[in-house]
């Protein structure tokens, strides 16, 4: 899997509008414990080291540049938005100060990245959550991931030009709660969705259980119902469960039990956690758009609009959050350092026998 990184942004994107409230399964493959942010997914410690080539004003500036509309902030806040436009670099490339593109007004992007900022200010991020966000929000418009979906259960038409990639597991609660929503979307904008397993094994027993589960009955064109089932079960994923969903959803069971432990639907598993991790997820759901990385709905609708717009086709009436499911206000992480993670959600005691095991 290849990253390319865009020299330019794409003017059309909209920032943190119609965000779908989703947290993320965090990716803790080191630890014994999944760690889920209440409010979103966890910034970076710090902030990534600028290039050396830009060179933003020295002295943070104490003015905001023109067209920033600052005015739900307060004065600290206000003075904090511009020390960061003076100190950080131009979001598309040039040798400049981010104010100064401000200014310049030929980065379009620029000003949405702003609103950016002022709404995590105001909803209380201090300096160093803020800037990180903002990093995080430059990096992700500017990297574009390859990734081969050949052998990936869709939903949509194969020829479709904007194609919705989501790795999911089964087990993550966030996931569940986004079945739905992403399904409307599906429907509103008929794009090509497909679906990629990355069961965060030590979070969730079952997961890897269930996606190999899952993967068995797409070999008898059966995916889509075994995943409607599964999510639709909520916690109860042990493997007696997993067999009774397999029955309803249809599968002749005797192939269906012998590809589930076949080495192939490991292979499969693994193959789908390696194209994750390639991409440097670190939870789920986690969504690319023609492999543009979004990690809530919003930001999905926003990247398959701007890509629908740009090959000339007729874009229907955007959906609200309220539409495709429950939407909450933007909220800033908690600074990193000063609160501690939320604990995971509470997790159903391990069957006698996880999905994972091997059949008898």
């Amino acid at each position: 899997m290849k990253l390319h990184h865009i020299q330019r942004i794409p003017t059309v994107f909209v920032i943190l509008a119609s965000v779908l409230g989703l947290n993320a399964c965090k990716h803790a493959e080191s630890s014994q414990s999944a760690a889920v942010e209440t409010q979103g997914r966890e910034l970076p410690p710090e902030p990534a080291t600028q290039p050396s080539s830009a060179t933003p004003t020295a002295a943070a500036a104490t003015a905001l540049p023109k067209g920033v509309d600052a005015k739900d902030l307060d004065a600290a806040e206000k003075k904090l938005l511009a020390e960061i436009l003076a100190e950080q670099f131009d979001p598309c490339g040039k040798p400049r100060s981010f104010a100064n593109a401000l200014e310049a007004g030929d980065c379009p992007v620029a000003l949405r990245l702003t609103q950016t900022l002022i709404t995590y200010l105001q909803a209380g991020a201090g300096k160093k959550a803020a800037i990180a966000q903002l990093l995080k929000e430059v990096e992700r418009l500017n990297t574009i991931v390859q990734i081969d979906n050949s052998k990936a259960p869709r939903r949509g038409p194969a020829d479709a030009k904007v194609s919705v990639t989501e790795f999911s597991d089964f087990e993550c609660p966030f996931c569940r709660r986004a079945v739905g929503p992403l399904e409307k979307l599906q429907k509103h904008y008929n794009f090509a969705l497909y679906y990629r397993f990355f069961p965060l094994k030590l979070a969730h027993p079952n997961a890897e259980g269930a996606a190999r589960a899952a993967w068995a009955a797409q070999q008898q064109d059966k995916f889509w119902e075994m995943h409607d089932l599964m999510f639709a079960a909520a916690d109860s994923l042990d493997w007696e469960s997993v067999k009774k969903l397999a029955v309803k959803a249809g599968v002749d069971m005797k192939k269906f039990l012998a590809d589930f432990e076949s080495p192939a639907s490991k292979a499969a598993v693994d193959g789908d956690v390696k194209a994750g991790d390639d991409a440097g997820l670190d939870g789920t759901p986690t969504f690319y758009v023609n492999g543009r990385k979004a990690e809530t709905l919003g930001q999905v609708q926003e990247l398959v609009r701007e890509l629908m717009q740009a090959g000339g086709a007729t874009l229907p009436e955007p959906l609200a959050g309220s539409d495709y499911g429950p939407s909450d206000a933007p909220k800033a992480a908690a600074k990193h350092g000063e609160e501690k993670p939320a604990e995971k959600p509470a997790e159903p005691a391990p069957a006698a026998a996880p999905a994972a095991a091997p059949v008898k």
